[in-house]
């Protein structure tokens, strides 16, 4: 990880590693996400965790069986992953925003670790309630055209 300098005193983390750590631990109290995206996405990251030599994080993907994922339809699937799961995807997510990966794996990266983020911003440790799981959605789509003309 380089780390950059500002005004040659302070040392500036660029990809936020704090909130990143943060971010993880909430993923791994979680007992089941569900992520809602194209299954082009998803079998995005089960290559990536299957294809690559074994990493700190791959012991801790473990995708759902097939007939867990729900199909819906336009290419949609839901996907229910553990809170481990998770936070393997997040952690491979900053891994692809490193240095060697490539302006696609840079992009999809960032996007899911936003997305993922976000729905971790309400996560807390539940105590046992039954509160809704957390879902991760990505599916992005194109402003109304009224609030496309707003400046």
């Amino acid at each position: 990880m380089d780390w950059f300098r500002r005004n040659d005193e302070q040392m500036v983390d660029p990809l936020g590693w704090g909130d990143h750590r943060l971010n993880m631990v909430k993923a791994a109290g979680i007992g089941v996400a569900t992520l809602r995206c194209h299954k082009d996405t998803w079998a995005y990251f089960v290559e990536k965790f299957t294809s690559t030599p074994r990493g700190r994080n791959d012991s801790t993907f473990r995708p759902p069986a097939a007939e867990d994922i729900t199909d819906e339809g336009a290419g949609m699937i839901t996907v229910p992953i553990s809170g481990s799961t998770l936070a393997a995807v997040l952690d491979k997510c900053r891994e692809l925003q490193g240095p060697v990966g490539s302006d696609l794996d840079k992009a999809i990266g960032r996007r899911v670790e936003a997305a993922i983020s976000q729905a971790l911003r309400h996560v807390v440790p539940s105590g046992g309630d039954r509160s809704a799981a957390p879902a991760i959605v990505l599916d992005d789509r194109t402003a109304p055209a009224e609030a496309a003309a707003r400046p």
